[in-house]
């Protein structure tokens, strides 16, 4: 059991309990029970294995032995690639079974349906926006199907140190990932580093997660009027249930909140890292308050149970 694990929102949460107390029969389907268990499997193993390549870089001894040509780093960074589509996808694959529907006809494009309908709540529920995903998975289906190079490189010198980096090229070599403050390596030619990278994707997919099952729980209670502000039980035989699905219980958090402050240092400097040291811890905290570290403001006012 690791002692130093943490726990988050579920982002499930509340539409599991609206089914628990509303719409029991739909919540008894077995496949859709293994879509939601799964959602929380397939992101563990997207934030552990963000927390794996940080933790990795700093092991010179272990790049130096197995990392010569590149194959850790870069599997490590194609898997996470994976993993956030297989989560977005798993939670399209929930919402089709609850609001989706089911004759969806020729040509039926799911990113237009959803923009269509996400129209209506993006006023109040900011992660409810798809480009972020649409460049992502765009990288994701050219590495399955062979059709760009993904490039990683290991830079260690005197001003960024152990640090695995990466770039994704079409067939011009063309830099496909645009510089952003938050993980481009300005130093190298904007090669980006591979823990902000991901560990700000991982941001962006909880803050949507959590906005999406939000939607999915209004456009479900839709014409059906029932109490959204109170979806528990006031029985202890459903206490249990309820706090099995309240938090998601992760490993590596400190180690992903280390990472975020770097992160956030890179973009208070404009992507310069040898001005980390002009950054207060203040400016950096006070970061998390906004969009998209949903997610680190609750580890950062210490809410875990």
């Amino acid at each position: 059991m690791d002692v130093n694990a943490k726990r988050i929102d579920a982002p499930t949460y509340k539409i599991v309990m609206y089914l628990n107390k509303y719409e029991e029969q739909i919540l008894e389907s077995k496949e859709l029970q293994f879509l939601f268990k799964n959602l929380e499997t397939h992101f563990k193993k997207l934030f552990y294995s963000v927390a794996y390549i940080s933790k990795i870089q700093n092991n010179e001894e272990f790049i130096r032995s197995y990392n010569q040509t590149g194959v850790v780093s870069i599997s490590s960074i194609e898997y996470c690639y994976y993993k956030i589509s297989t989560i977005w996808d798993i939670a399209y694959q929930i919402a089709d079974k609850l609001i989706f529907p089911k004759n969806k006809g020729k040509g039926f494009d799911k990113y237009k349906y959803l923009e269509e309908r996400f129209e209506k709540y993006t006023s109040h529920l900011e992660g409810l926006h798809l480009n972020w995903y649409k460049d992502v998975n765009k990288i994701r289906n050219k590495i399955v199907h062979g059709g760009i190079t993904v490039n990683p490189y290991y830079v260690n010198d005197a001003v960024v140190s152990n640090r695995i980096c990466f770039q994704a090229y079409d067939f011009d070599l063309e830099d496909l990932v645009q510089p952003h403050y938050m993980y481009s390596n300005q130093r190298n030619n904007d090669i980006n580093f591979a823990d902000n990278y991901f560990t700000f994707y991982t941001h962006l997919l909880y803050s949507y997660l959590a906005d999406f099952f939000e939607f999915v729980l209004l456009e479900l209670n839709e014409g059906k009027k029932h109490d959204l502000e109170n979806l528990s039980f006031d029985e202890f035989l459903y206490d249990c249930f309820e706090k099995d699905h309240k938090t998601w219980l992760l490993s590596d958090v400190d180690l992903i909140s280390e990472v975020t402050e770097k992160m956030i240092v890179l973009e208070l400097t404009k992507g310069h890292p040898n001005l980390i040291h002009q950054v207060s811890d203040r400016d950096v905290k006070e970061y998390f308050n906004y969009f998209p570290f949903t997610m680190m403001n609750k580890i950062s006012k210490g809410d875990f149970i």
